[in-house]
């Protein structure tokens, strides 16, 4: 939708200047920040911009208008956010219609989400605000391109295809051939670990192409074409970046708790902080590093997800946006260092004195933290959810954030949109938090969430997950 009231900011034009060349008296203007397609963490985002005291424009989807963002000083829509069919110059001119003959100056422009970081890019750059070359812009975004440029500049990239006939697929593995056998198929514009499969036949290789391949994902784009990609085998690390001018700043580093489970490789369990003092962490730190430079990543935030392999660290992907997750991690990002990825986001953007101050990366921490992704094991409707209640006597319990409640059906948990829930531990016993971390989990597979079984269950369930240390509130 539109403002009633929107009118267009532009920057100075020849005709703002009189034949002495001075600029004719404007209004003083009041700096505003653009946020593109602001859903999951996004949304945080404009919240905390919207905290500090400053106008915030929103620039969405066409159709896709949220409500939560309605104290904005204005909404713009845009015509779609598939990469395929970006209308800019549609965008360009209502952002320039607001600016013209109001008190708003826009001062930059961010992605709040993957499906905004080529339209967030392009309209800063013509805008004339920090931005990133639009040289890179698709190897920004499309995973393919993403790693052929890395590899290009001579950094570590995995060994991968894309394909949208089956005889393509055929031909990488015959010249592939992998040993032992294990092949990643994934969308090749996805997020969250949709459709993301291991294969270890060509069969299931086959299977899992053409369930991929023409389908929309969970980003309403449609696949068009599957990467295929060689397994790397190692922990999973997560490192988000701030970069202004071309300095880069790891904002937090954390690692995936991916384990097997519901016949999938890679399901989420949670994800942990870490300080950077070791030579695999300094080794990730500077890998992600020459990942930005070879993307020419000049400006903004930065999501680098990264295996150590045991030749060294190789991106699964980066993401020019904030973290996702609808940013369940940032309590425990600001327990565990006193800062986190959105507001040096912010800080870079509007301050250079600010962004100054964040250290270029983590070396200690107060408290320790880990959200937990809660997994579902069974599809049937829920009658109780006596869990709720042991989460909440554990020492290290900080929020719980359920998705599902009294009378919804379970759905089994694959990735990250179908998980039932979230938890969040803060202490300052690192060892308290892992043991809590564990306790959830082994509740998970019986006695969270309550069926048709008897209740009783649950209390042995309590009983034995926590070996004695304390019982379930009923």
């Amino acid at each position: 939708m539109e403002t009633t009231n929107s009118v267009d900011i532009r920057l100075p034009q020849t005709d703002d200047i009189d034949s002495t060349g001075i600029n004719t008296p404007e209004l003083e203007k009041i700096q505003a920040i653009v946020v593109v397609d602001p859903w999951s963490t996004g949304n945080k985002l404009c919240e905390l911009i919207l905290q500090r005291g400053l106008e915030l424009i929103v620039v969405w989807e066409e159709g896709n208008v949220r409500s939560n963002v309605m104290k904005a000083r204005a909404v713009i829509e845009h015509c779609r956010s598939d990469d395929s069919d970006l209308d800019e110059e549609k965008t360009i001119g209502k952002l320039q219609q607001l600016q013209h003959g109001t008190d708003i100056q826009i001062s930059c422009i961010i992605p709040g989400s993957e499906t905004g970081v080529l339209l967030a890019e392009k309209l800063a750059y013509r805008f004339g605000l920090p931005s990133n070359s639009p040289k890179l812009g698709l190897a920004r975004r499309n995973k393919y391109f993403m790693g052929e440029a890395i590899r290009a500049a001579g950094v570590r990239a995995v060994q991968q295809t894309i394909a949208s006939e089956w005889n393509e697929v055929e031909k990488f593995l015959a010249s592939f051939k992998p040993d032992p056998f294990k092949i990643v198929v994934k969308p090749n514009l996805g997020a969250g670990s949709d459709d993301v499969f291991m294969c270890d036949s060509v069969e299931k290789v086959k299977s899992a192409f053409f369930k991929i391949n023409g389908s929309i994902n969970s980003l309403g784009i449609k696949n068009d074409g599957v990467l295929i990609q060689e397994f790397l085998s190692g922990k999973e690390y997560v490192i988000d970046t701030m970069t202004r001018h071309g300095h880069h700043k790891i904002i937090q580093m954390w690692e995936y708790d991916k384990r097997q489970a519901n016949g999938r490789f890679n399901v989420y369990f949670g994800q942990f902080p870490h300080i950077i003092t070791s030579e695999l962490q300094h080794q990730l730190k500077d890998y992600v590093v020459s990942v930005l430079d070879a993307l020419e990543v000049k400006n903004g935030p930065g999501h680098a997800e990264v295996i150590m392999t045991e030749t060294g660290p190789c991106l699964v992907e980066i993401g020019c946006r904030c973290h996702g997750g609808n940013a369940s991690w940032f309590q425990v990002a600001r327990e565990f260092a006193g800062q986190d990825q959105l507001n040096a986001v912010i800080d870079g953007f509007t301050s250079e004195e600010a962004f100054r101050r964040i250290p270029d990366f983590v070396t200690s921490y107060n408290k320790y933290g880990r959200v937990v992704d809660l997994v579902a094991y069974e599809q049937k409707q829920i009658l109780e959810i006596p869990g709720i209640n042991f989460v909440k006597s554990l020492k290290s319990f900080n929020r719980i954030n359920l998705f599902k409640n009294v009378g919804d059906v379970l759905d089994i948990t694959v990735d990250c949109n179908t998980t039932p829930g979230e938890v969040i531990l803060i202490h300052s016993d690192k060892n308290q938090v892992d043991k809590d971390f564990e306790q959830i989990h082994a509740l998970l597979k019986k006695g969270f969430f309550v069926f048709d079984e008897d209740l009783n269950s649950l209390e042995e369930s309590c009983v034995s997950s926590q070996d004695g240390d304390s019982s379930c509130d009923e």
